[in-house]
């Protein structure tokens, strides 16, 4: 596999990554957006930020089969770090529930920083294998 082929695998799956995340973590089960001690106001948003989530990583996966490298990037790349911006506002809570709390990790600004990771090398990779040696 070469570098452009291995920088297109690591963008198409931080983009599929990020959405079946947040799908799997935020959406499908019940702890948020169909928790019904949530106040409706809150599901709202997080109905509207997975819609958003989800137009723009069709946007992204459409960029990257055109080879638009940093504009497949958008999805990963503008979702991640509002986590790490979130977790700076006084009364948010990183922990989802008190069994993720006991693993003493903040599981979703890891996934966060992984994805982003992922992101940014593969957007590189596939990038320098484009330009004229």
């Amino acid at each position: 596999m070469n570098r452009s082929s291995l920088g297109k695998a690591m963008l198409g799956f931080a983009i599929v990554a990020t959405v079946a995340i947040v799908a799997i973590a935020d959406v499908f089960n019940a702890s948020h957006l169909f928790n019904p001690d949530w106040p409706g106001h809150a599901r709202f948003h997080i109905g509207m930020q997975f819609t958003s989530l989800v137009l723009v990583s069709l946007f992204s996966l459409a960029a990257l089969r055109r080879g638009q490298v940093w504009a497949s990037a958008l999805a990963p790349a503008s979702f991640w770090p509002g986590l790490f911006v979130a977790y700076l506002i006084p009364g948010t809570d990183v922990y989802a529930s008190e069994s993720l709390r006991e693993l003493g990790i903040p599981i979703n600004l890891l996934l966060a920083a992984v994805l982003l990771g992922i992101t940014g090398l593969g957007a590189l990779l596939y990038q320098s294998s484009e330009r004229p040696a």
